[in-house]
């Protein structure tokens, strides 16, 4: 096992599946996609940080292996400066995995918020005030919440075009 170098082992192989192949099949999903559940993204948010922390170690695992076997070339790789950049690419994943995990994260606490805002608002107005309107409670509620982005045209009173068919004259054909 030491004569060989590291880029027959599993151990190699794995690396590739683990840091190339399944977070391009994650991102290809990610995009292809129209629409996700909430869930699906910190499923996927998860499983990058997840393949990250595995290419980690199997990197630190290469980077041992290397230094034992007697070939130039997976030392160039694995037991160089080199394999600092290797480091690199787990990173970036484990960070969008973070940051995905974090989006979902921070919608369910906005939920929660908004529930717990017009919860206390419907408590508080009914202990000193009439019912208020179930209407109003839900404006109060929309106007806490953050603005979305809609694709609506913008609202500008627009002009309707007619055509307007006038008598021809009869004029001679050329």
């Amino acid at each position: 096992m030491s004569d060989a170098n590291v880029f027959v082992h599993q151990r190699f192989w794995a690396l590739v599946l683990f840091s190339v192949i399944l977070p391009a099949a994650i991102f290809v999903t990610l995009f292809v996609r129209r629409e996700f559940s909430k869930r699906t993204v910190l499923v996927f948010g998860l499983l990058l940080v997840g393949l990250a922390a595995l290419d980690i170690f199997l990197l630190h695992a290469l980077s041992v292996s290397a230094r034992k076997t007697a070939s130039l070339a997976d030392d160039l790789v694995f037991a160089s400066e080199l394999r600092i950049a290797l480091y690199l690419l787990p990173a970036a994943f484990g960070t969008l995995g973070i940051n995905m995990v974090s989006h979902v994260l921070m919608h369910f606490l906005k939920q929660k918020e908004l529930r717990f805002e017009a919860h206390h608002v419907s408590a508080s107005a009914s202990a000193s005030a009439p019912a208020p309107d179930p209407a109003a409670l839900t404006v109060q509620a929309r106007a806490a919440a953050p603005m979305r982005r809609t694709r609506r045209t913008p609202r500008v009173a627009h002009r309707t075009h007619r055509r307007v068919s006038l008598p021809r004259a009869n004029v001679p054909a050329p």
